[in-house]
């Protein structure tokens, strides 16, 4: 056990070369006392910061924050083994029950996925993952009971290490992209949310986990940060309207027909206070009297 409480990354199987961290992270604790410093981009509000520290519980906090349940899709999944230390990876198809009982620490099974964590119908999060299983029980729960990667720990009761590698505001850095899981989403085809106009708003995350037999590297990105500041407004689409590019237009058009109410208005409340002088000198005239009087 370190200092903080938590196994020792010694403890566990070695890695699949995982990227040493670039990003420095510090966590403690004491009797009474818990401390978490990273860090953060400049203008990471408070409600982020809480979402980009999750520890294996991100569906959970995303579930308390829109107050609606989090469902996870699978997009993809690759699956590979290796039968010996010294043996290149070959892929797995399922089911496989021979495959799942022979994972060890010697003949591990590693899986390339990514999901959407997805509220209301709409994408909160794209979670890409390497896993590293080792034991038959860890790989019978995650690839025969299909248990997602946050579910898993509460499956085995065990709170996970857990060290954040980078955080960043709007596209994915290239760098984070030419190493790691980076490169085995460009090898799949996959580039969504790296780059482009979309990926300006977004807000992303690089981190690992690891228990026993388990370990994730995982690159998470919120698609926009607008789902921060106003959730029911971005489930609904609003905030998404109100930044589009032909908001400026649409303000442009509605700011014209309001001057042209606030002018027609103007004309018609003239109107009506000549009509209101006109009868009223009217019934002056009837009466006898004249409109203008002037003492000789």
């Amino acid at each position: 056990m370190d200092s903080s409480g938590n196994p020792e990354a010694s403890s566990y199987p070695p890695a699949l070369n995982l990227p040493t961290p670039r990003m420095s992270s510090y966590e403690s604790y004491n009797a009474k006392t818990t401390s978490i410093s990273y860090p953060w981009p400049t203008g990471v509000t408070g409600i982020e910061r809480i979402a980009l520290s999750a520890q294996g519980d991100l569906q959970r906090i995303l579930c308390a924050f829109f107050s609606r349940p989090i469902v996870i899709a699978l997009v993809y999944s690759h699956t590979l083994r290796q039968s010996t230390p010294q043996s290149p990876p070959e892929p797995l198809t399922f089911p496989n029950p021979q495959a799942v009982a022979s994972a060890s620490p010697s003949s591990p099974i590693t899986q390339t996925r990514q999901v959407h964590l997805q509220c209301g119908g709409k994408i909160a999060c794209t979670a890409t993952s390497i896993v590293r299983i080792s034991s038959p029980e860890v790989a019978h729960l995650f690839l025969e009971e299909k248990y997602a990667i946050g579910q898993m720990f509460r499956r085995l009761e065990k709170v996970p290490a857990f060290e954040l590698l980078s955080v960043g505001l709007g596209p994915v850095e290239k760098n984070e992209k030419d190493q790691g899981l980076g490169s085995s989403l460009f090898s799949s085809g996959d580039k969504t949310h790296w780059s482009g106009r979309e990926s300006k708003n977004q807000l992303w995350r690089k981190y690992k986990l690891f228990i026993p037999d388990f370990e994730c590297e995982i690159l998470e990105v919120f698609p926009s940060r607008e789902m921060f500041l106003d959730g029911e407004g971005w489930l609904a689409g609003k905030t998404e309207q109100a930044s589009s590019p032909s908001s400026g237009k649409d303000y442009d058009v509605n700011f014209t027909i309001r001057l042209s109410r606030t002018r027609q208005s103007f004309i018609l409340i003239t109107l009506v206070a000549c009509i209101l002088v006109a009868a009223f000198e009217g019934v002056l005239l009837y009466s006898g009297r004249a409109v203008n009087c002037h003492r000789a």
